[in-house]
């Protein structure tokens, strides 16, 4: 599983929470929610949480008391995360759905255009130079919005479906056994793979380069074999997508704007 912030692993989007500090750092005194997924088995992972609070992500066995001496005794991990952190928060525009706004596909932007044709059914069409969508009268702002969520959505899967199957052919250990690949949005996740096979994947990761699509796709792939994060699994990684750092920097310093839509 493979989240947008790489210092996180989010496995589940509303796992169970608890209140727990604070903690002082050099010039404030930050509060922190703890959440505990199955995945993160070794080390804690920080994370802001959807009002930009801090999230502390711990192993199960990781008592509270056992996290909160972890970061009080990394003051400025903790400080340079935060400063990292809230100025990616601070980054974000809200996203406008009108005629000529751009809006991203495979990392590059590409602008809207809306087009209005009396008894036209609702459609959206990725040009070479534009995303056209068409509605029989000038359409209210959650329409365009929908309309290009579905767009996302319907390109992903054909999209992704074609990465899944070409990744898979040049990991041995997925060649006989494919995974079912599903998708669905997701708040800080870029993909998660079940212990059956399932790999689902965000449709917003669309919104990024080819690079980084093909980077979470490899490393859900290397999770059929092993669901972990341990050396074994990024060994799996290394032979399956050298490239896998550079597009996972990118991933950690753009995602946020990926997401957003």
């Amino acid at each position: 599983m493979i989240a947008n912030d790489d210092r996180s692993y989010n496995l589940r989007m509303t796992p169970q929470r608890s209140r727990y500090g604070p903690i002082r750092l050099a010039d404030e005194v930050v509060h922190y929610e703890i959440a505990h997924r199955p995945r993160v088995t070794r080390r804690i992972h920080l994370e802001l949480n959807e009002r930009g609070g801090l999230r502390i992500v711990a192993p199960r066995r990781m008592s509270r008391r056992a996290i909160h001496q972890t970061l009080v005794s990394n003051p400025r991990y903790v400080a340079r995360f935060l400063e990292q952190a809230r100025e990616q928060w601070a980054q974000r525009k809200p996203m406008r759905y009108v005629d000529g706004e751009k809006h991203l596909l495979l990392g590059r932007p590409y602008p809207l255009d809306i087009w209005r044709s009396r008894g036209a059914r609702p459609r959206l069409e990725w040009l070479h130079d534009r995303i056209r969508l068409t509605f029989p009268a000038t359409p209210e702002v959650d329409a365009v919005r929908d309309l290009l969520l579905t767009g996302y959505r319907q390109r992903a899967q054909e999209d992704f479906a074609e990465r899944l199957e070409r990744i898979c052919a040049a990991a041995p250990w997925a060649r006989r056994r494919r995974p079912t690949l599903r998708l669905r949005r997701m708040k800080a996740s870029w993909g998660t793979c079940s212990a059956a096979g399932v790999i689902t994947l965000n449709p917003l990761l669309l919104r990024a380069p080819p690079e980084c699509i093909d980077y979470v796709i490899a490393h859900e792939v290397c999770h059929l074999r092993q669901l972990n994060h341990g050396p074994r699994f990024y060994a799996l990684q290394d032979q399956l997508y050298p490239g896998w750092p550079e597009a996972k920097r990118r991933l950690s310093d753009s995602g946020h704007i990926y997401l957003q839509l």
